[in-house]
């Protein structure tokens, strides 16, 4: 739920939320004033407790914000059990059994925001009221059965149907949309894939490490051997990125021979890992094909703030890299991890001094 939080489309469909269980509310009180409703005594005071219950969720859901998982299932339950007791307190079954369709808003809400095991367990709880409130109507003296067999052939399109087709729907749905968030050759996460998932990671305690890598002289590849044989060296780079920083690590694809990693363990590991990037890709790329890095770090308890601004000193750290001869790995000015001349080549040993102000 985090991601749905901090999205604004969201805030109209939370004041529809909270609108429907004023309606909710509405209905129960109604229920009050009519002999086909709650009977008086220990009925009525029900009636009344569910009313309560349904001003209070209303007023929390307008209030926001978005609630968190555990909230929403707390939600899901007491709008469940309400609506069923709302419905089985109600004195006539053929009022009941019509009034049993608001379990759809409950079942339409499960299906965009929850699990599917939430939707069987929703259905079945409704399959069991809606045998209930049908068996009473069948046996209420002078009911007509044929208007009990049309309410309930009603539900079952209402109630059943419709969520399942919803949440087919919204899965096809959402598995587009997590396509157009990775990059079709190497599987990494693209520009916008990167985007998002620094919004879902959102901000944390300790510090975030961002690296950008880039393949130098990568055209000569595609020029002397043909795109195929430079979109083999592009997976081949792919996979020891992600080798070297799967997840919770964000790594992605920014556009040609461009990379870049996320990740939020100590500077000074990535910055190690990170020259064993370069020295385990050395013998498995075309010669004449090196890696140059860049590295940045921040605090990650403001990452979705400052995110660009990190990601464009690691960016430009990289391209100091390219410019200082390629097969690199570079730090910005103010990186406290880094040596006092900022870079040295991968193929080389820093000198000890060096080896130790990264162990620092």
């Amino acid at each position: 739920m985090e991601s749905r939080r901090s999205n604004p489309l969201l805030r109209h469909a939370r004041i529809a939320l909270g609108t429907w269980c004023w309606l909710y509310t509405v209905l129960c009180v109604l229920a009050t004033f009519t002999p086909a409703g709650v009977p008086d005594g220990l009925g009525r005071g029900l009636a009344y407790c569910l009313a309560a219950i349904g001003i209070v969720l209303g007023a929390l859901w307008v209030r926001g914000p978005w609630p968190t998982q555990t909230y929403s299932r707390v939600f899901v339950a007491v709008i469940e059990v309400g609506i069923a007791a709302a419905l089985l307190m109600l004195a006539d079954p053929f009022v009941a059994l019509p009034c049993a369709a608001g379990l759809a808003v409950n079942g339409g809400y499960i299906a965009v925001f929850h699990s599917p095991k939430m939707i069987v367990a929703h259905q079945v709880g409704s399959a069991v009221v809606v045998g209930v409130l049908f068996a009473r109507a069948l046996a209420e003296p002078g009911g007509d059965a044929v208007v009990a067999c049309a309410y309930l052939v009603l539900l079952i399109l209402l109630l059943f149907s419709a969520p399942t087709f919803s949440y087919v729907l919204l899965l096809v749905l959402r598995r587009e949309a997590s396509k157009a968030l990775f990059d079709p050759l190497t599987g990494l996460r693209n520009r916008r894939g990167l985007a998002a998932a620094i919004t879902e990671i959102g901000d944390r305690v300790g510090v975030v490490t961002v690296m950008v890598i880039d393949l130098d002289d990568f055209k000569a590849v595609n020029d002397r051997h043909g795109h195929a044989h430079g979109d083999a060296v592009l997976r081949t780079v792919a996979n020891a990125i992600y080798a070297a920083f799967g997840p919770p690590a964000v790594t992605a694809r920014t556009g040609g021979e461009e990379f870049a990693v996320v990740t939020h363990i100590d500077p000074a590991d990535v910055i190690a890992q990170a020259d064993e990037l370069q020295a385990r890709l050395a013998p498995e790329l075309h010669p004449g094909v090196t890696v140059s890095i860049g590295v940045a770090h921040t605090d990650a308890s403001d990452l979705v703030a400052t995110f660009d601004t990190v990601y464009t000193r690691a960016d430009t750290a990289m391209y100091a890299a390219k410019h200082a001869g390629g097969d690199t790995l570079y730090y910005p000015h103010d990186c406290e991890y880094a040596s006092e001349d900022r870079r040295w080549p991968a193929s080389t040993t820093p000198p000890s001094t060096k080896l130790r102000s990264l162990e620092e």
